[in-house]
């Protein structure tokens, strides 16, 4: 299909949050940032509050959007997204969404972020007046000083010199987002959800691998509450959250994971077979189901063998380095060179302080 034109002339919220939302789901992330930023600038000025409940759903498309287009771009960092497992339950979304077009409910949303940009213009004049000036301070001052002003914690309100990327603008967007659907409360449950998995995924794509994991499974824990044991929502969950346990070294925890994926999977083929009265609607979803299955059989597979390599790893030192019994010359030279086994042995894992961001550094780093 088509991309979505926007027109730029619209100021219509609820047309371009369709538009939006449309766009998303043919991939077209960068129309799709466009019409949910438009959208943003709209409500906020119709409401007047940058948290306003309507602003809910939009933060959470326009979040999802930057992050998708920052993978566009950059490509994602690892293997974690099971993306064809969303797929059906992403188009009934939006088919939803094109039902109730109507609806307030739908098509309010969003716009915190786009004030941001809207802060960054106004003052773009003023930082180029400055530059100059500040460009000659600097090489005026020491270079210890200098270095220790560039590392300094910046002021509440203070102006960034450099752009924020996609995954800084979509953090602080989901933020907004997460919010809200906590006010909510038990009606913004679903919502909460997603944005707290979405959230994981961008600390993935930005290493924050602790972080990723403990948003996705607050997410996870959440829809286990809603969804029942053949939930597709659940099984792409614990796909992403394998995904991110094994990017951390976590293997185990990953293959578990995964297995409970797999069972998700297999749980939702055999409710849609046991569902004679939509057997021919259902034919369509149990064929791709039973396309992903072997994809989340063969990542299991996959872990399990990396487990046997490292393990392989860690024992294979250990005996060359066992002492010979045989009292022989030549056992004992051999002895003497396993001994020395320094060029075998990898070097140890940085400590999780060196490789991980504490929660105040959650945020995406520039």
């Amino acid at each position: 299909m088509a991309d979505v034109a926007l027109d730029p002339q619209n100021s219509n919220s609820k047309e371009l949050f369709g538009q939006g939302v449309r766009a998303y789901v043919l991939q077209d992330y960068d129309t799709a940032v466009r019409a949910f930023s438009k959208v943003s600038e709209l409500l906020s000025a119709e409401h007047g509050n940058d948290m306003h409940d309507s602003l809910g759903d939009v933060y959470l498309y326009y979040g999802k959007s930057l992050l998708e287009l920052s993978r566009k771009e950059s490509g994602p960092l690892g293997e974690g997204v099971l993306k064809n497992v969303d797929e059906g339950s992403e188009s009934e979304e939006i088919q939803e969404s094109d039902d109730d077009e109507d609806k307030t409910e739908t098509t309010n949303k969003l716009e915190e972020v786009k004030a941001n940009e809207d802060n960054n213009q106004e003052t773009e004049k003023t930082e180029e007046a400055k530059s100059a000036e500040d460009a000659a301070k600097t090489d005026d001052k020491p270079a210890e000083e200098a270095s220790k002003e560039d590392i300094s914690p910046k002021k509440e309100g203070e102006e960034s010199e450099e752009e924020l990327t996609d995954l800084q603008v979509a953090w602080e967007v989901l933020e907004l987002a997460k919010r809200i659907f906590i006010n909510r409360g038990a009606d913004g449950k679903k919502n909460l959800a997603e944005t707290l998995i979405v959230l994981g995924e961008i600390s993935l794509e930005s290493g924050n691998f602790s972080s990723a994991i403990e948003d996705m499974t607050e997410g996870l824990e959440i829809q286990k509450t809603l969804f029942g044991n053949d939930s597709r929502t659940i099984a792409e969950t614990y796909y992403k959250l394998g995904g991110a346990l094994s990017t951390n070294g976590q293997i185990d925890e990953a293959i578990e994971n995964f297995y409970a994926s797999y069972e998700y999977l297999s749980n939702k083929v055999t409710s849609l077979k046991k569902d004679e009265e939509h057997k021919e609607a259902n034919a369509e979803e149990i064929e791709e189901l039973n396309n992903l299955i072997p994809e989340v059989q063969e990542k299991i597979a996959d872990m399990k063998n990396l487990k046997m390599e490292v393990a392989k790893k860690v024992t294979a030192p250990v005996a060359e380095a066992a002492p010979s019994t045989n009292g022989t010359p030549e056992a004992s030279s051999s002895s003497k060179q396993a001994n020395d086994i320094s060029h075998l042995v990898k070097r140890k894992r940085k400590d999780d302080d060196d490789v991980k961001d504490e929660n105040p550094a959650k945020k995406p780093s520039p």
